[in-house]
């Protein structure tokens, strides 16, 4: 017999190598399912009614944030130990929505 690199031998498959792929392919589907109902899900999630537009921080652990429910907009201020409202915003006009910007408080200027 030939000196045949081990390597390039090929072994017999056994019997129950059917049966182990089958049961992989199987796996495979469920994970696949799992998935695909999760992307699904997402798809069909409605959109927050609750978003923080900017935020500003102005040290010591404080902050500034425009804050956004539905149309009506917020201006917040934040420490560690209160939450104030500072005003309340002109509601966002529907342009901007779907740009998914919020309006210039300092009217567009740099």
């Amino acid at each position: 017999m030939q000196n045949i690199p081990t390597h390039l031998i090929l072994i017999a498959p056994s019997k129950s190598a059917p049966r182990r792929f089958a049961r992989a392919l199987a796996t495979l589907g469920r994970h696949l399912e799992v998935l695909w109902r999760a992307l699904a899900a997402g798809a069909r999630r409605k959109p927050k009614s609750l978003l923080i537009r900017e935020t500003s921080t102005l040290g010591d652990r404080r902050l500034v944030a425009v804050v956004q429910f539905e149309r009506q907009r917020f201006l917040i201020g934040c420490s560690p130990s209160s939450v104030r409202l500072l005003a309340r915003l002109p509601d966002a006009n529907p342009a901007s929505e779907a740009a998914g910007a919020a309006t210039p408080t300092n009217g567009g200027n740099p």
